[in-house]
């Protein structure tokens, strides 16, 4: 019942909270009052263990390795060569293989501390991103990347509420270790926490679990023939440019790309978040296409074919200490409705919706900049209770926002649920604009990605450059 939790105001806090809080916002600020930064000094490490320093992907993978250049490329790139294929790369102006571009997702919003006893549960939600790219990623490249700005804004509703609403936004650069500058990018979403009236019944670590929306009031779909005629069907239209010029003269506002449907997206064993496809989902796109492979293959209890070793999920593995409960590496059970099906990390659709965008663009192009938007409007949780983020709090990069309103026949259409395991996505995008700016010739598109039952997960905007007849 929602009166066994605080009631918060925005600003309104006790001292213990206040306390926290003020920590974290001064931490901000040791990120938006430093000097300027010197990029040999950044690329060298004597940076290192700055606020506003960090490598990407990640601490423990920051160099790009063939491993993980060839897991992006046959995933979300496909069959695209200029990604997978050395000697048709080196004869491309690239010279080599290069990255897929969004082996870089550039997250440089702040968090709030996971420990600090701010909240039993959190929601994160209104997820959106934006990078912009500069220069190709090359095997054996180190990335460095500068938070420029991070800000926590309490958006929490003047009337008051049970969750306290945080808005978190920032700005960053990553440079490569030849100090060039490779993209720069924004985030903002929400986080929202509730807490116990009760402090018998709070966190004793002061660690607050995940709270989900209720993703999974969204019905498992069962794929019937009909699906799997229309999926495949897609899959056949595939084109990869190539050495194929797209010429900006030959693109018209109103121009639609051929949909692109994903492989199923599913999981080896049970898992609450999946922040990847396993090859073997992947694998399920060929095979259905080969009338030998296709013969082996099962279905399984949602009706989507499989090797029949992938025809039942492996059970979890326990989590010492909670076993049985659905946790997210809190100390505390999460609260969520689940049924069985891992949600699909964010950024998962937006390489697929990339790799269908450089198919598109050919060799020619470059994918200048893309954002997407994902979670605006979670089942469950009504505007009074966790508000939408004031405009004045984005990052200056998110002027194509809202994306579905530059397509006629999408306004008004908000990305309102969650992908989740054991869905085909089905990606769209749409020409909304074309300019010329400093020489450059740029086509601007909205993208979006539904399920096989029209449920609409994501949306997003790309800016291809493309070059001129």
């Amino acid at each position: 019942m929602n009166g066994d939790w605080e009631y918060y105001y925005p600003g309104v806090y006790d001292e213990e909270d206040r306390r926290v809080l003020q920590n974290f916002w001064d931490r901000l600020e040791q990120v938006n009052n430093k000097s300027e930064v010197n990029i040999n000094d950044l690329i060298t490490g004597k940076l290192d263990g700055k606020p506003w320093v960090s490598r990407l992907p990640m601490e423990h993978h920051f160099k790009i390795t063939p491993e993980n250049m060839r897991e992006q490329a046959y995933t979300y790139a496909g069959n695209n060569p200029l990604f997978n294929n050395r000697d048709y790369a080196r004869k491309t102006k690239y010279g080599d293989l290069i990255a897929f571009p969004l082996v870089l997702t550039l997250e440089v919003m702040p968090a709030m501390p996971k420990a600090e006893g701010i909240g039993d549960y959190m929601v994160v939600s209104e997820h959106n991103d934006t990078i912009t790219f500069y220069h190709p990623i090359y095997e054996g490249d180190t990335l460095f990347t500068i938070y420029d700005e991070q800000h926590c804004y309490d958006i929490t509703p003047p009337s008051g509420s049970y969750y306290r609403t945080f808005a978190m936004a920032g700005k960053g650069r990553t440079f490569n270790q030849r100090g060039e500058l490779v993209a720069e990018g924004a985030n903002i979403l929400r986080e929202s926490f509730r807490r116990h009236k009760d402090p018998a019944k709070r966190s004793k670590s002061k660690a607050h679990a995940w709270e989900s929306p209720d993703w999974w009031s969204r019905p498992r779909h069962i794929y019937t023939d009909k699906d799997w005629e229309f999926i495949t069907g897609l899959w056949k239209q595939e084109k990869v440019r190539g050495p194929e010029v797209l010429y900006w003269d030959d693109v018209n506002i109103g121009d639609e790309l051929t949909p692109f449907a994903t492989p199923p997206i599913l999981v080896e064993e049970e898992l609450d978040m999946t922040f990847n496809v396993p090859v073997w989902c992947t694998d399920i796109k060929k095979n259905m296409l080969k009338p030998t492979s296709l013969a082996k293959m099962v279905k399984n209890s949602q009706g989507i074919y499989v090797m029949p070793e992938y025809s039942r999920k492996k059970p979890r593995k326990p989590v010492p200490g909670q076993e049985g409960a659905t946790t997210t590496g809190g100390s505390t059970r999460e609260l969520a409705n689940r049924d069985g099906r891992a949600v699909v990390q964010n950024a998962v659709l937006s390489k697929f919706a990339a790799g269908m965008l450089l198919n598109w663009m050919g060799d020619a192009g470059w994918l200048q900049r893309m954002g997407w938007d994902i979670m605006a409007l979670p089942p469950g949780y009504d505007h009074s209770v966790i508000p939408p983020i004031p405009r004045e709090y984005w990052p200056e990069l998110f002027d194509k926002f809202p994306y579905m309103e530059k397509v006629p026949y999408m306004r008004g259409c908000r990305a309102a649920w969650h992908a989740l395991e054991g869905d085909v996505i089905i990606i769209y995008a749409y020409v909304t604009d074309k300019y010329q700016k400093n020489g450059d010739y740029f086509v601007d598109l909205t993208w979006w990605c539904q399920t096989i039952d029209k449920f609409l997960v994501e949306e997003g905007f790309a800016t291809v450059k493309l070059p001129k007849r």
